[in-house]
């Protein structure tokens, strides 16, 4: 009998530590990537809250950075270095600029400097996400937002969000009532 109970205990935390289940943050009925939001909540009591919105059209954009120069041992007067980063409509850098100069790879440091080794901290290159680049150069200081392109437009997804307190507390992501991310604070 122990070794039954052993087997099934081990099965339930190799089945939970998989990132595409959960047990479900109100029971004990497992969920997983994929099910639709009426499976969920057919297994889950209601959530504490619950947000729907239309996703934003991915549109080309424009991040700006202002990069300070470390100090000129001289004390001249210098000015700080632009980094502009343009993604396209998939959301993926499209083009480097650094003082007007087109790079395919370049770092986000105190100092923005011009090199071929892409595993060196804080780089940046040319398919990079904008999540990536987020990580790794912070916020931009401004945004320039393109228009969406009438001839490739995809379809903007529905998404849902359903909050449950439980320890810890969970997020739920759909994607047109499909379970796409499930987010533990």
């Amino acid at each position: 009998m122990s070794k039954k109970l052993y087997a099934l205990s081990l099965l339930l935390i190799s089945t939970i530590s998989h990132a595409d289940f959960c047990p479900c943050p109100s029971s004990f009925n497992l969920i997983q990537i994929g099910n639709t939001l009426d499976q969920v909540l057919q297994k889950c009591c209601a959530p504490i809250s619950r947000k729907t919105h239309k996703a934003e059209a991915p549109v080309p954009q424009k991040w700006s950075y202002t990069i300070t120069p470390p100090p000129n041992p001289g004390g001249a007067m210098q000015g700080s270095t632009d980094l502009i980063v343009t993604f396209d409509q998939t959301e993926k850098v499209a083009n480097i600029k650094v003082n007007a100069q087109s790079l395919t790879a370049t770092n986000c440091g105190k100092v923005s400097t011009v090199s071929f080794d892409v595993n060196q901290p804080n780089m940046i290159q040319i398919g990079d996400t904008m999540q990536t680049v987020k990580a790794t150069c912070g916020t931009p200081m401004f945004i320039e937002k393109g228009v969406p392109q009438t001839d490739t437009q995809i379809p903007t997804p529905t998404i849902t969000e359903l909050q449950y307190a439980g320890p810890p507390p969970v997020t739920l992501y759909f994607e047109n009532n499909v379970l796409t991310k499930i987010e533990k604070q």
